[in-house]
């Protein structure tokens, strides 16, 4: 179809030529034959690629799956790229560890976030290091003051276990000041002092003879669960809460894996009065094993007192060592040894657990639970009698031979 056209194009070129100069003629149709030529040319060039292009797109087409067919610029559309999300802690319902994404460490994180301090029965192991005492402890102690939630619980009175519960044979011994007392001190004074020495020589024969210290909380529930108690158990009591429990007492009794229990005023350490406890000490020391009960708050005698005063001295002081230490305390030492009936009222309306005296005596039931005897150690105790004092007789585990 495209012959037809192009040869009378030519026809008509040749006829136009005809009426120009010979000349001129020669020229310009060898120029309008070039043209015509390159134009024919042209065309059928044009007209293979446009077949053969058709055919050639059509078979890529058939030929190729969809999948791997080119998508148009235009039709492309942003796909979203799964990323892995950065894992991220969160406080877990449970006490169960959370998977970690890497092999790095992590830390178990419980349902609140914070330690919560309990009454625990573990010995301090008499391994444990004693360097200074602004060391291990002393961190160990800054971690508990820095994780703490303080959550005191009225915990009910331990009952017996049945229609009788144990009468048991544990010595309680009664310390205060652990220091050499000074060169002025009154009678009183030296009476209520043991020299570091003499202290470390009896716990070093408590430690090297089987004894194993225990606190109230242990004795209480021996009595009324019948719960068996080691075979030579002692508990340890320093009253008032001097400076020198923290400086002398402490380090001695790390040093032998024993416990102790410590009867503190509480508005003396509240008004930092310099010759007794401050509550960092308390929080180290109860960091580490140690026990802290309530002596009052300003060591009055609560003989004859008004009921609201017995009560703020007892609650008082009860609530602010619970604030202290994260668990509310249950038991009382009486100031100076002196109370009355109404005084173990308030204790019991209190939910303490017991109290003890100054009286002598090694036996301690739930009948007297709120006059446990005590043994004074003094300026003159010696080792032989220290011996004594703490020696179970024919009783084992705190029990008669009969039981």
């Amino acid at each position: 179809m495209l012959d037809a056209p192009l040869a009378l194009s030519y026809a008509e070129i040749r006829m136009s030529t005809k009426e120009l100069p010979s000349s001129s003629v020669g020229c310009f149709s060898i120029v309008m034959l070039l043209i015509v030529l390159l134009f024919i040319v042209g065309g059928v060039v044009s007209s293979q690629d446009g077949r053969n292009g058709a055919g050639s797109r059509f078979a890529r087409v058939s030929n190729t799956p969809l999948s791997q067919q080119p998508t148009p610029i235009a039709l492309i559309t942003p796909t979203a790229t799964r990323t892995a999300a950065t894992p991220t802690l969160h406080p877990s319902a449970t006490a169960s560890h959370t998977p970690a994404p890497t092999d790095t460490a992590t830390a178990t994180v419980t349902a609140t976030g914070t330690a919560t301090a309990t009454p625990s029965m573990t010995r301090a192991s008499h391994h444990a290091p004693v360097t200074t005492k602004t060391g291990m402890v002393q961190a160990d102690a800054e971690l508990t003051r820095n994780t703490l939630t303080p959550t005191p619980t009225v915990l009910p009175l331990p009952t017996p276990f049945g229609v009788y519960s144990y009468t048991v044979k544990a010595p309680i011994l009664m310390y205060h000041y652990i220091s050499v007392p000074p060169e002025d001190a009154d009678i009183y004074r030296k009476d209520l002092s043991v020299t570091p020495n003499n202290f470390r020589a009896q716990m070093a024969y408590l430690h090297e003879n089987g004894f194993t210290t225990i606190d109230f909380y242990e004795l209480s529930l021996a009595i009324t669960g019948k719960i068996l108690l080691p075979e030579k158990p002692v508990l340890l009591t320093l009253d008032d809460g001097y400076r020198d429990n923290y400086e002398n007492a402490f380090p001695i009794l790390l040093e032998f894996g024993h416990k102790a229990t410590f009867f503190i005023v509480s508005e003396f350490i509240d008004n930092g009065y310099e010759n007794y406890l401050t509550w960092e000490m308390v929080h180290e020391m109860a960091a580490a094993g140690m026990r802290f009960e309530s002596h009052s708050r300003t060591h009055p005698d609560l003989r004859n007192q008004p009921r609201d005063y017995l009560i703020w001295q007892i609650l008082g002081s009860q609530q602010t060592i619970a604030h202290h230490i994260g668990y509310t305390p249950r038991y009382f030492a009486y100031p100076a040894g002196r109370y009355d009936e109404e005084t173990i009222q308030i204790l019991q309306e209190l939910h303490f657990w017991g109290a003890v005296t100054t009286a002598g005596g090694k036996w301690h039931s739930f009948e007297n639970r709120y006059t446990w005897p005590r043994l004074r150690m003094r300026y003159t105790t010696q080792l032989a009698e220290f011996a004594d004092f703490v020696a179970p007789g024919d009783a084992r585990h705190g029990l008669p031979p009969e039981r």
